[in-house]
């Protein structure tokens, strides 16, 4: 980080090419040591994000993403913030704050020292009063927000989380901890010893509750994975909720292999392939379900627009992540239907048609 501000320093226009800002890494640490800083490329988007987030650069949106993964624009606009503040500030900077609050951002910022000075008066009030708060237990950020703050929602808003990186806190210095999002679980007994097992997400509600009728009637295998966790993925919402796994700690002995089942759209790409990047762990399609989906109704496939669903999204790389999972012609069938703006819920698979496959692929397997 401190490399990429002093490459952006140096510069005397307000545009900056990225893959020049990444060219003189490369030339300062070397082949070897700018892949050694915590992953290479993957360390610089984070620097480059974050400096978007401290507002200190901003997309130019207009020069298009730089074709990797994960994607940064070509081209980034400088902002230049003036120092606006006056002796007597600067001293109370320098001198006037609690010893854990970093003010050297603000010493060049006086647009943003303004913004924050409120927060940084009500934070300085409470470390202060609080000599030993480095010892005290640890709250969630919603409780610690509203005791500092007096506003339960802050900290863990757009402008909390900037005011963190500015000061140089972390939730961990403040003494708290941001609480998961649950979701909802049908789970099995794992026997004792156990070292892996299997987790299968769904998209949709319907889906879940007749996938956990089976499992309380000991259904739970198809084509010889054996699943002990169903998780409700609800929509969207899962991208926030699957933290939560960490919570059921019966699990966490166990190395878990997760696998998810949603509508055959381009949303239920998207999701699958949105749940990956944020928690970089495989997660796989369980290709059997999509695939007795396809068979099933591949050919009368509806349109988006008759299930009114015209506000989703198109990802051709989603969809080209997706498709290596399925074999041959079948690949090629669903991308063809998603191209043709059709799709497929997961409801077309009941309690019915679930029970049928893991009956029928029992009696392939005793064959």
């Amino acid at each position: 980080m401190s490399l990429i501000t002093e490459y952006l320093n140096s510069q005397t226009k307000k545009m900056v090419v990225t893959k020049e800002i990444e060219q003189y890494l490369l030339d300062i640490l070397g082949q070897d040591g700018y892949w050694r800083q915590e992953e290479g490329y993957f360390s610089f988007v984070e620097h480059i994000e974050k400096l978007v987030d401290l507002g200190e650069l901003t997309p130019v949106k207009a020069s298009a993403f730089n074709g990797r993964q994960p994607p940064l624009y070509e081209k980034y606009r400088i902002i230049m913030r003036g120092d606006t503040l006056d002796q007597s500030i600067r001293k109370k900077l320098l001198t006037g704050y609690h010893p854990q609050i970093n003010t050297a951002y603000y010493l060049t910022h006086g647009q943003d020292y303004q913004e924050d000075e409120p927060y940084l008066v009500k934070l300085n009030i409470f470390l202060q009063r609080y000599k030993d708060f480095a010892t005290w237990p640890m709250l969630t950020a919603n409780e610690r927000s509203f005791q500092i703050f007096r506003n339960e929602k802050w900290l863990l808003s757009k402008h909390g989380h900037l005011f963190c990186q500015r000061t140089g806190l972390t939730l961990a210095t403040l003494r708290c901890y941001q609480t998961t999002e649950p979701f909802f679980y049908y789970s099995l007994n794992i026997p004792e010893g156990t070292k892996k097992i299997k987790v299968l997400i769904v998209e949709n509600k319907d889906t879940f509750f007749s996938l956990k009728e089976l499992f309380q009637q000991s259904i739970n295998t198809w084509s010889g994975h054996k699943f002990s966790l169903l998780i409700y993925g609800e929509g969207r919402k899962i991208q926030k909720s699957l933290r939560f796994f960490t919570e059921l700690q019966e699990y966490q002995q166990c190395h878990a292999d997760f696998y998810y089942f949603g509508d055959l759209d381009p949303e239920g790409i998207r999701i699958w392939s949105d749940l990956q990047k944020e928690y970089r762990v495989p997660i796989k399609p369980f290709t059997l379900f999509y695939q007795v989906l396809w068979e099933k109704y591949g050919e009368d496939a509806p349109s988006l627009k008759e299930g009114k669903k015209t506000g989703q999204r198109f990802s051709a790389e989603a969809l080209e992540k997706f498709l290596p999972y399925f074999a041959q012609p079948l690949a090629t069938e669903i991308g063809q239907m998603l191209r043709e703006e059709k799709y497929l819920p997961q409801e077309g698979l009941n309690a019915v048609l679930f029970r049928e496959i893991a009956e029928k692929r029992e009696e392939e397997g005793s064959a």
